[in-house]
């Protein structure tokens, strides 16, 4: 049975277990915070929602860490006791003791939250984090927003446009226009540059996004943990770059599967993107 651990039952861990509940692709789910009464409730509010979606996952409330043990992914998302996402010496913490116990050790750790490739970087540099294993789904809650914008410019269904995200959000953010798409039409054939202009415009002002997107997002990476799935996914990762060296937690189109990081995708990139993704990379 495919587990799914969640560190934290804020906001964006509500929504991670509401939307792997919904989509009804994970055996079980266990929601974990020290606030066990809340992990608790959430869980069997789920519970009793299924039947009425038609799902039959398992959801489980906790307080201990120890539930972690055993699952296919576990996302680190946000606390009830400070509604914010882990972070800081907190973040690492938790990573340490999660790391302490052996539950990263064949887990894929999916970080949830809209900062949390700063607490990417603290666990690759101070407690030697697999960078292959370790991946944060923020990214793609941005891609989406920038398809929800693409769509509204164009006329079109959301599900229709297809992009992706590179960068670091929110000032250094670069969309692939040449790689963008709509209805399979080229992105540039159906707006002008203009549009896309604006759609990048009111997509930095959109940053941090809010918690059902990251939780929408970070369940997506879980069932592609659990799945095997070969969908492309903007994701902060920590890349090598082309002198071997580590550089710096950016977001970057991957493919996600069991084993965490399995594919990282090429983009073609005018001259004015290349320079933004070089200065990220530095």
């Amino acid at each position: 049975m495919s587990v799914v651990a969640i560190i934290g039952a804020g906001d964006i861990g509500g929504a991670v277990a509401r939307a792997l509940a919904r989509r009804s692709r994970v055996g079980a789910i266990r929601l974990i915070d020290d606030k066990e009464s809340v992990a608790v409730g959430k869980a069997l509010d789920l519970m009793q929602s299924g039947p009425i979606c038609g799902s039959d996952t398992r959801i489980e409330g906790a307080g201990d860490l120890a539930a972690a043990s055993g699952a296919a992914a576990i996302v680190l998302a946000d606390t009830v006791a400070s509604s914010a996402e882990w972070s800081g010496d907190a973040g690492v913490a938790v990573l340490r003791r999660l790391k302490a116990a052996g539950h990263l050790d064949r887990a894929v750790l999916i970080c949830a939250g809209s900062a949390h490739n700063v607490l990417m970087q603290q666990a690759f540099d101070e407690l030697g984090l697999s960078r292959r294993r370790v991946v944060g789904s923020s990214p793609e809650s941005m891609a989406s927003a920038a398809r929800a914008l693409v769509a509204i410019e164009a006329r079109v269904a959301s599900n229709q446009v297809a992009l992706m995200m590179m960068g670091r959000p929110p000032d250094k953010v670069v969309i692939p226009w040449s790689e963008a798409s709509v209805a399979g039409h080229s992105v540039a054939s159906v707006l002008s540059a203009p549009e896309l202009n604006r759609v990048e415009r009111r997509l930095r002002g959109l940053w941090p996004m809010g918690p059902s997107a990251l939780g929408t997002a970070a369940a997506l990476f879980c069932e592609s943990v659990v799945s095997g799935s070969r969908r492309i996914v903007s994701a902060f990762v920590s890349l090598d770059r082309d002198n071997g060296t580590r550089a710096p937690v950016c977001a970057w189109p991957v493919t996600i599967g069991p084993s965490g990081l399995e594919r990282v995708t090429s983009q073609a990139l005018t001259a004015r993107d290349q320079v933004v993704v070089d200065e990220v990379l530095q």
